[in-house]
């Protein structure tokens, strides 16, 4: 089934086929509307991915049936009698930047780009949250604050930067899109106080996106299977950018030279 044609998306398959079981099952999830299936995708499709969660591993012949269907979502149909296979999943990414009005340069770099994303959906949602909800994730990300609106001028940046606390917000965000869309939440390292902060953020998520599917006019089938997508391929490519160090087993980022925990120089990967 190699010869399954998907668009200019080899990378994507490559970091599929890295990722974890578990996130993979959600990304199922998302495509086969939690097994109950969608009007544009076919049952034997449907049966494929869904008999897949049940096995140890999803094999890369899968993972392309996979990337296939999220490239025919991310078209709309018409355009896809034309196109047979739909959008490359970089051209998926830049139409929900365009979307919700984010601005981000063309030659940005797809994980640049997913980290906006997941920004604004972590911006709308902070508005939404009270001040003790928000004090409660900025304590539990080691930052002390009243839980003011400003605080998020400090907030965004970090996900950009990458590091320990954007691997925390595109956890966060990541599980509380999980919550909403599947109805359970993706597994997490339970070092950082996850599940606190969780609590705090899972209602904020799922109201900020109806609030994005309203207020960009986004109330579709295709926008509903996407973003979820968009957010937890962001979650699978932040993890594999990520270690334990070797002393303190403090989660650290590939593009750190030091441990910000215990300082322990960070080896090279081969």
């Amino acid at each position: 089934m190699n010869n399954i044609d998907i668009k200019n998306d080899q990378q994507l398959i490559d970091l599929l086929c890295n990722a974890d079981k578990n996130d993979l099952d959600l990304l199922i999830d998302y495509i086969t509307d939690n097994g109950k299936g969608r009007l544009s995708l076919s049952s034997s499709v449907k049966t494929l991915l869904v008999s897949a969660k049940e096995l140890n591993e999803i094999d890369e012949d899968t993972l392309r049936v996979l990337a296939r269907e999220l490239q025919l979502y991310g078209g709309n149909s018409f355009v896809n009698l034309f196109r047979g296979n739909g959008v490359d999943y970089a051209e998926i990414v830049d139409d929900v930047l365009g979307r919700l009005k984010i601005p981000a340069q063309k030659s940005a770099s797809l994980a640049r780009k997913e980290n906006l994303i997941i920004s604004k959906v972590f911006e709308n949602a902070w508005e939404k949250m009270s001040a003790a909800q928000r004090k409660e994730i900025l304590d539990s990300l080691g930052m002390k604050s009243t839980g003011s609106l400003e605080a998020l001028s400090v907030l965004l940046p970090r996900i950009g930067l990458g590091g320990i606390a954007a691997y925390q917000i595109t956890a966060l965000v990541a599980s509380s899109v999980a919550s909403m869309a599947a109805g359970r939440v993706i597994p997490m390292v339970a070092s950082f106080g996850a599940g606190r902060m969780l609590g705090a953020l899972a209602g904020p998520i799922g109201i900020a996106l109806t609030g994005l599917y309203s207020a960009y006019d986004l109330a579709s089938p295709a926008f509903r299977v996407t973003l979820p997508c968009i957010v937890q391929i962001a979650w699978i490519r932040m993890k594999s950018s990520q270690h334990l160090c070797g002393n303190c087993s403090n989660q650290i980022d590939d593009s750190v030279k030091f441990c910000p925990q215990c300082g322990t120089p960070v080896e090279e990967k081969s």
